[in-house]
């Protein structure tokens, strides 16, 4: 089934186009980036954009690459491990690099990857962060009463700390989440111009959670609303069964996924109320990945989603590890504001 593509119509203003994809078009102009998933690496030859691939095996093989391109012109560029590529208003960098297994070694590889970007972005004139992916292996091994996810949050605190001292006020949205082959990809959208980081009214703020999360809480903000000249849209976080820091429903797929869509349609719902964006519910969603620990809950999450759905909107479905061992799933969205 090819992937239903989402109703762009009146976006021409907006920085950033991004699309789930079978394969590279031919015609592919301006790529800020592309983004691969699957089982066996398969990226380009040769490519000045950033370009990486994450070890998750599909549960839906209609697209396997994120690609994100530009309508402005695009200027590309590397810097050690890191490449980058923007347009006018916006950078999408790329860091990719082999995962230690040890856990001291891991979390200085973390804390280099986000000072670097830190850098790079305040060099290059685009030092708002808005959206952040990162993913690793072996989210949840422990070792001495912390697990990698822990240690992950830990040396990302440090370098954000660094640079920006009090961090409320910089966290944008993000996602952690665990793949099943590869190393460390880290890969994120930032800004000439901030965006409104955003908390959701059902939920306790990440940084702020409490000591049993770990040793330094999760820097991270429940989403960002990102202002266009004629549309908004608002980067959704990975988000789960969670309510205020308390994960629901353990072992019930069916009870996970609606109190995960319940907590994405809060954060829709009070953008539109306090940002006064036209946003319209479960309808303004033109992109989701979805993270499915177990495969057997894929048909049933699928069903839900495309009952759910406007028909414009592209979801990729992936098996991953998520951040807690009791969650079955996760799920991160893009929506877009209706024109007037």
């Amino acid at each position: 089934m090819s992937p239903k593509r989402p109703d762009i119509r009146g976006v021409a203003s907006y920085p950033v186009r991004l699309d789930y994809v079978q394969q590279m078009p031919a015609s592919a102009q301006a790529v800020l980036g592309e983004i691969h998933f699957g089982t066996s690496p398969a990226l380009p030859d040769s490519t000045l954009a950033p370009a990486a691939w994450i070890g998750m095996p599909l549960l839906d093989g209609a697209a396997h690459i994120e690609l994100w391109t530009s309508e402005q012109p695009v200027v590309a560029g590397r810097t050690g491990p890191l490449t980058f590529a923007r347009n006018r208003d916006q950078l999408f960098g790329c860091f990719a690099a082999d995962s230690p297994a040890d856990f001291a070694t891991f979390e200085a590889r973390i804390q280099e990857a986000y000072a670097r970007l830190l850098t790079l972005i305040d060099s290059e004139g685009y030092p708002h962060l808005l959206r952040m992916w990162n993913y690793f292996p072996g989210i949840g091994e422990r070792e001495g009463g912390v697990d990698r996810y822990m240690v992950f949050s830990r040396g990302r605190y440090q370098a954000l700390e660094a640079h920006y001292g009090k961090l409320n006020r910089w966290l944008p949205a993000a996602s952690a989440v665990g793949s099943r082959h590869g190393g460390i990809v880290i890969y994120f959208l930032a800004g000439r111009a901030p965006g409104q980081h955003r908390e959701n009214p059902r939920q306790m703020s990440a940084y702020c959670y409490p000591p049993q999360y770990g040793p330094k809480s999760p820097s991270f903000a429940r989403a960002t609303l990102v202002r266009g000249a004629d549309r908004d849209c608002l980067y959704i976080s990975g988000t789960a069964s969670i309510i205020g820091h308390e994960s629901q429903h353990p072992d019930d797929p069916a009870a996970q996924l609606e109190e995960t869509l319940t907590n994405i349609k809060a954060l829709v719902d009070s953008a539109a109320v306090e940002e006064r964006v036209r946003f319209n519910g479960f309808a303004s969603l033109t992109h989701l990945k979805v993270y499915i620990r177990r495969p057997r809950d894929f048909p049933l999450i699928r069903a839900r989603l495309d009952a759910l759905l406007a028909q414009h909107a592209q979801c990729l479905y992936l098996e991953a590890e998520i951040c807690r061992p009791e969650l079955l799933l996760e799920i991160e969205a893009v929506a877009m504001a209706t024109t007037a």
